[in-house]
């Protein structure tokens, strides 16, 4: 039995001052309890300057996107980012594949343990095999020529049963309100919804925004007049997934940037099982602009942290997003933070009876964050993690 001690243990739910982490030979939770005072207790407990905590759940990445690091220059809109993500996206696969083993250790140097990873092929299935890692991987389709739907669906289907030959987590999932005809936006909430799980770019940009509410603007003039065929029916980006989805799949809404109050209610009312994704270091790497992340705790909504990929990040830190968001909205509490990094984004995506808490019986991996700020408990700018188990 290994014992693992710190001036807090956070669980994945609350805080345990001086907090000791019973961890067995296979990884495992054993228990938790309190540093005693006695010589004995301490001398068989390895006691760290910190909070310990599980392992950092990364809700949303693009990991075929990670050859694209520094390509396409910052607060471009999202339109712009569309039309070069068109671009660059495509290139020789042993050098999109060493890009991808990369960014895979760089996430697990920063302590996160699992990841919901979008993908349009089947071209990271050999790195999430070899990989410490937990995949989720949503298999996503986008096309707005409805005579292709079918064919769109059919692809993503066999994408989708490469990833599950491996013995890896895999289910299919619409990209974004504005990007898929009715038709094959229909069918691909359906795979969600057999699924029981769906992850999707929602309200990030002003673009789409004024798409759906004003039908024109630099998406429209992008993407064309195949738009029209759905449009007319929604004023909201919102509004077009919640026609679609189940009330017990699990929906993880990505970005959020221009999420109102109305739209959170709207989405509770339809959907108990919605977990609000926020990525704000690519939300700043984009548009420059953050959700209003005090509307999701004013209302207790679930909140997961995603870091998007490396085209719109400069790293894949869910540390370094908690400390964009301590310092943007300081009046959210740590508590609330490293909950969103861990139990909330296991939750999400469905992998909480393993990972995102210290119960016993699972295996959650256990970090280190140092240098903290104890009499205010926040997270400093030298705050660092490490990966203990």
């Amino acid at each position: 039995m290994r014992l693992i001690a710190g001036h807090y243990v956070f669980t994945g739910r609350e805080f345990i001052k001086n907090g000791v982490v019973e961890i067995d030979s296979a990884g495992k939770i054993a228990g938790l309890s309190s540093l005693g005072d006695t010589a004995i207790e301490r001398e068989h407990t390895e006691f760290f300057n910190g909070i310990i905590t599980p392992g950092f759940i990364n809700a949303h990445c693009h990991s075929e996107l990670s050859h694209m690091k520094g390509v396409i220059p910052q607060h471009s809109g999202m339109t712009d980012f569309c039309k070069s993500v068109i671009s660059y996206r495509n290139i020789d696969v042993d050098k999109q594949l060493s890009a991808m083993y990369e960014a895979d250790k760089l996430m697990e140097n920063e302590g996160i343990v699992a990841v919901g990873d979008i993908s349009n092929s089947d071209a990271s299935v050999r790195m999430k095999k070899d990989s410490r890692l937990t995949y989720h991987t949503f298999v996503e389709t986008l096309n707005l020529n409805p005579c292709l739907a079918d064919e769109n669906i059919a692809k993503a289907k066999a994408v989708k049963r490469s990833f599950e030959r491996e013995g890896l987590r895999a289910s299919i999932t619409p990209h974004a309100p504005y990007s898929l005809s009715e038709k094959l936006f229909e069918l691909s909430v359906a795979e969600a919804n057999r699924s029981g799980i769906i992850s999707i770019h929602n309200e990030e940009s002003c673009d789409e925004m004024e798409l759906f509410a004003k039908k024109q603007g630099k998406m429209r003039n992008f993407f064309g007049k195949e738009m029209d065929s759905f449009l007319p029916q929604y004023d909201n980006p919102l509004h077009r997934i919640l026609k679609y989805i189940d009330a017990e799949t699990s929906m993880l809404l990505i970005h959020n940037t221009h999420t109102s109050e109305q739209d959170i209610r709207d989405a509770l009312s339809r959907n108990r099982k919605t977990t609000w994704t926020l990525c704000p270091a690519s939300n700043l790497y984009i548009e420059n602009r953050l959700p209003d992340v005090n509307l999701f705790a004013t209302i207790n909504a679930r909140v997961a942290v995603g870091t998007d990929s490396l085209s719109s990040n400069t790293n894949l830190s869910i540390l370094q997003e908690l400390k964009i968001l301590t310092s943007a909205f300081p009046e959210t509490g740590l508590h609330n933070l490293l909950r969103w990094a861990t139990l909330n984004g296991a939750e999400a995506l469905n992998l909480d009876s393993e990972l995102g808490s210290f119960d016993r019986g699972k295996r959650p991996g256990a970090l280190l964050l140092s240098a903290i700020d104890f009499k205010n408990m926040k997270l400093t700018d030298n705050t660092k993690v490490k990966r203990l188990i």
